[in-house]
């Protein structure tokens, strides 16, 4: 009886739909506003529950507008946040979909950061944790991207511990108009569709309907090469070579998954303060082996003679449908309450090759998730806001994929899936008080309960002092939590077991200065100490695995007029103490070895700039440079992976991160180069030429994009060019 309380309460939430509502006050033009009341302006924040400032929000936020989006002439989320985010970054994987990064925690899961798409968690429960959204060439539904740097757990709950990726698309009542836009892409190949159209249906309310298709063909792999560390013979007799090109056919960089087009479809409507959407995406892409998949043996577990057709091509994707309600009412001129409802399902499918017979492997399963939320929001005084809510979610989990009719539900961890279901509970308040015209204090706490794990606590404290009106100082304490994922949830509780949470507490000072409209300085420093939860397959328990403490600096400059844009960025991350718990197995530094004293899989120094200039009133030239500078931490990763397989420190043997002597390759500096050139044509409609990874030309080492976990090998991302053509109706 239970899990059909929340579509009792999405039955009821759509009986609302017919509510009217008090109307939202209309924005204050901010077009005149000196320096002062330009950081004064309230807006909607992604970092609070309260509304807030823009120089008071408690946290480090950068925010992407559409024309950011539309400058940079992006081909997915990827690498659109790493054109303008600090301290983000990404890698391929040889098993999973590519991971994201931020302040130097990345894993072969991404479920150390969410996924948000207009008040709504789109990650993935399962397995994986975010995947949907982020490959998708179609990015004309998006009105703004708010990417909280740093922990976000006593907002958004569990997951959130390294960031949080917030999305607003487009609705009818900020629509940046009726368009038809059409992506052609070269070298990497791709063509894309993408069409919008909003219908007044009254006075009051209206619709917005969105639709995305691209057919996603990639690089081939004379453009985007697959370079290993290691030289050895594959098990059809071809050698590899260390530092060269891999001298077989392998998938295309960034193929469509299974060939299928990629899709994006939306419709949002909207009455008052009534909003409801519905989205479905589907995504994906084919991956590279591993090297221990084909190579013989000490390199690999493949059989001398197997031929190359008999290990089949991996890869791995998705589809996700989400139906999302929401209505606010105004109780009084102090207090406001919204529920928020909905239905989720999403759809994980993944091939994979076997190190032993039978190679063909298929991991496939669907979940499903029931919403409802309650948040109640006011002013206790004019100094004091509040506000408080609970949040209930019910899922199911080993559900038939219909990409795989013929497959029973199948996980790595699970093996065959039955079904199951589970409820989680939340709950969460802040507070913040105006203390002085200068000073602003945050508190915030949520604490959240699954049937399979312990309470888990998530507070903030946050003191932002604005002494001047070009400066403001701000200090935040936090926590933040991940609990495992469903598949290994699941485990534990048919063995017994509660699940402990992996935590982060961190404390960051940050330091805003504007020294005039144009030109802004903000400074973060942060210091975290981590406690790594894993899974024991064979006592079933949540299993310590490392703590440690690391910390960084993030430098960004923006300078923006009407006709010029500058950002820059340089960001520098250091672990500062790492302990391993015995026994535990773990791919997030060899420093416990005494090997160096860094983070694997991260570059320790980040440097970014992006520029856009107006040419005139019809051109607009954009160039977007993106510099890794070594990792450091990786390759002492694959020294005492070496040192370990040699017998020369003692260890289980490896065959992950190894290399040939002397091989240094994908450990040194990689270097992105964007540049772009739009012009508007025939009064409304624009045309643009983008050429990415231009460096490639030059030499394919400058685009490497070193593997997770196996460390010692990269794949060159091609250097590519891509026509656009939008139509304003």
């Amino acid at each position: 009886m239970g899990h059909h309380i929340p579509r009792l309460g999405l039955l009821a939430l759509a009986a609302h739909a017919c509510c009217a509502a008090a109307q939202a006050p209309d924005d204050a033009s901010v077009l005149e506003l000196d320096l002062g009341q330009l950081g004064n302006v309230t807006v909607p924040q992604s970092a609070t529950i309260t509304p807030t400032t823009s120089r008071r929000v408690p946290a480090s936020v950068t925010v992407i507008d559409r024309q950011m989006i539309r400058d940079t002439g992006a081909r997915n989320l990827f690498d659109l946040l790493e054109t303008y985010v600090p301290s983000f970054h990404y890698l391929p994987h040889h098993w999973e979909a590519p991971h994201m990064g931020m302040r130097g925690l990345i894993g072969d899961r991404d479920d150390k950061y969410l996924i948000v798409l207009n008040g709504r968690v789109l990650n993935e429960r399962t397995h994986f944790g975010a995947m949907s959204e982020r490959d998708l060439p179609m990015l004309d539904d998006i009105q703004r991207i708010d990417v909280v740097r740093g922990p976000g757990s006593v907002v958004y709950g569990p997951g959130a511990v390294s960031m949080v990726i917030s999305i607003q698309t487009e609705s009818f009542s900020d629509a940046s108009g009726d368009a038809a836009t059409v992506k052609l892409g070269a070298i990497e190949q791709f063509q894309s569709l993408e069409a919008k159209k909003t219908i007044a249906i009254g006075e009051r309310h209206g619709l917005l309907l969105y639709a995305g298709i691209a057919n996603y063909e990639g690089a081939e792999p004379d453009d985007a090469p697959v370079v290993y560390g290691n030289t050895f013979n594959t098990a059809w007799g071809q050698q590899v070579k260390a530092g060269e090109p891999a001298p077989f056919d392998y998938p295309d960089n960034h193929a469509a998954f299974r060939g299928q087009p990629k899709l994006k479809l939306h419709a949002d409507y909207q009455l008052d303060n009534f909003r409801a959407w519905l989205r479905y995406t589907r995504g994906g892409e084919e991956l590279a082996w591993e090297h221990k998949v084909f190579g013989t043996k000490p390199i690999g577990s493949a059989a001398p003679g197997t031929p190359q057709s008999a290990i089949p091509d991996q890869g791995v994707g998705y589809q996700q449908l989400t139906l999302d309600m929401s209505q606010r009412w105004t109780l009084s001129p102090a207090m406001s309450l919204e529920l928020k409802g909905g239905y989720d399902t999403f759809d994980y499918q993944r091939v994979f090759a076997n190190v032993a017979a039978p190679w063909n492997q298929v991991e496939s399963h669907r979940e499903e998730q029931y919403l409802l939320r309650a948040t109640l929001s006011g002013q206790a005084s004019e100094t004091q806001s509040l506000a408080a809510g609970a949040e209930y979610t019910y899922s199911r989990y080993g559900l038939a994929s219909p990409g795989y009719p013929d497959a029973p539900p199948y996980s790595s961890s699970l093996g065959l899936m039955s079904e199951w279901g589970s409820a989680a509970y939340g709950v969460f308040a802040e507070h913040q008080w105006q203390v002085s015209d200068t000073l602003t204090n945050f508190l915030g706490l949520r604490a959240d309960k699954d049937d399979y794990t312990e309470w888990m606590w998530s507070p903030r404290w946050s003191l932002v002092y604005a002494p001047t009106e070009t400066d403001t100082f701000k200090s935040v304490l936090s926590r933040s939590v991940r609990k495992n994922n469903a598949e290994e949830l699941r485990k534990q509780h048919l063995a017994g077991q509660l699940s402990t949470p992996e935590q982060l507490q961190g404390v960051e000072l940050i330091y805003q200065h504007a020294f005039s409209r144009a030109l802004r300085l903000d400074l973060s420093a942060y210091y975290n100490d981590v406690e790594v939860i894993g899974f024991n397959s064979t006592t079933l328990a949540p299993t310590p695995v490392a703590n440690f403490t690391y910390g960084g600096v993030e430098l960004e400059l923006e300078y923006k007029t009407d006709a010029l844009r500058l950002s820059f960025s340089h960001a520098y991350t250091k672990l500062d103490h790492f302990e391993v718990e015995p026994g535990a197995r773990q791919k997030i530094s060899v420093a416990n070895l005494g090997y160096g004293n860094d983070l694997s899989n991260w570059s320790n120094h980040m440097t970014k700039l992006a520029a856009v200039w107006q040419a005139n009133g019809d051109w607009r030239v954009s160039g977007a440079l993106r510099v890794f500078w070594g990792y450091p931490g990786s390759q002492d990763t694959t020294q005492a992976t070496n040192d370990i397989n040699n017998r020369i420190i003692p260890g289980p043997y490896s065959s992950t991160a190894v290399s040939d002597p002397g091989y240094t390759d994908s450990f040194q500096e990689a270097v992105f180069l964007d540049l772009g050139a739009s012009c508007r044509v025939f009064g409304r409609d624009t045309v643009a030429f983008n050429a990415y990874n231009v460096l490639g030309w030059i030499d394919s080492k400058y685009n490497k994009r070193m593997y997770l976990i196996d460390v010692s090998n990269y794949r060159a991302e091609a250097p590519a060019v891509a026509l656009t053509y939008r139509h304003a109706f």
